[in-house]
């Protein structure tokens, strides 16, 4: 089994059939066929279930196509970082950025840092905090930037501020309540918004009150929660800095009183390897954040 024959395969699979990925890779289908009889015979498994015009994976060639893309990714990063390094280039950073802060601090942060090395290019992973984490383990990302809470070993975390929690919603919402901030005795009245990411925590900080709350919506990504939010559909609970997400007129935002919820945008990195592009984007961050450890 070798990558060739993985990259065969995987072709296979987003075609849907032999011989449109033959097309695809400007082959015949009978040399696809026999690679294909190669690798099936080598694990000692059928990888397809073959239909007249598609083809259809079975459990094993479902398996073997996740680890495929994995591999194909990983060899494609390998190539290119010996690349850079032999012939000295500037280097690509490729960095994970969690849904809240993009179109926010992060976008801000590597324009900046862009200025100051423009040979640089970039590759970003937009997912959320755990998948990000995973993405480490197979080199896909040298750096994310995450949100608290979460755990590991394995990473160095800069921590670079603190967020608290913020209310956003159209005006209307908060009509009978006109001061500067909102508790959550008066969320408990409005349909509420938020991503999995804070679903566990803000139903621990209701339950710890005596409160019951409106989870009108739950989903997995900030962008998400401020489009309901836009569509007047309820009321969004997020970090304040993604409430520079907003685009659309007459939302309002108010901080959330009596909440004890607070999260850390933090740097990780694997100190044990790391190009010299990402070491330059550490030490550019340090710049703007120079008093926090």
């Amino acid at each position: 089994m070798d990558l060739k024959q993985l990259s065969y395969f995987v072709k296979i699979v987003e075609e849907g059939s032999i011989s449109g990925a033959a097309k695809k890779l400007f082959m015949s289908q009978p040399p696809l066929s026999s690679q294909m009889k190669l690798l099936e015979a080598e694990l000692d498994c059928t990888l397809f279930e073959r239909g007249s015009r598609t083809i259809r994976l079975t459990e094993a060639g479902e398996t073997l196509y996740n680890y495929s893309r994995s591999l194909l990714q990983l060899s494609n990063v390998a190539k290119q970082e010996t690349m850079n390094a032999a012939r000295h280039f500037n280097g690509v950073l490729r960095i994970g950025i969690v849904s809240s802060l993009i179109g926010s601090d992060a976008l801000g942060w590597l324009c900046g840092f862009s200025k100051q090395y423009p040979g640089i290019h970039y590759e970003i992973n937009e997912a959320d905090t755990y998948h990000l984490l995973s993405q480490f383990e197979t080199n896909t990302i040298h750096l994310a930037l995450l949100r608290t809470p979460f755990h590991t070993d394995s990473l160095t975390c800069k921590k670079l501020f603190t967020d608290s929690l913020v209310a956003v919603g159209q005006e209307s919402f908060f009509a009978d309540n006109r001061s500067s901030a909102i508790t959550l005795d008066d969320l408990t009245k409005l349909p509420l918004i938020v991503y999995r990411r804070w679903e566990h925590l803000l139903r621990k900080e209701f339950e710890d009150k005596n409160l019951s709350a409106n989870w009108f919506c739950i989903n997995d990504d900030a962008r998400t929660t401020l489009y309901f939010v836009e569509m007047g559909m309820g009321v969004g609970i997020i970090p304040q800095s993604a409430a520079t997400l907003v685009q659309k007129k007459g939302i309002v935002c108010r901080p959330v009183k009596n909440c004890d919820i607070a999260t850390d945008v933090v740097l990780a990195y694997n100190s044990t390897y790391l190009p010299e592009c990402s070491r330059a984007f550490i030490e550019y961050l340090d710049t703007l954040y120079p008093d926090i450890p």
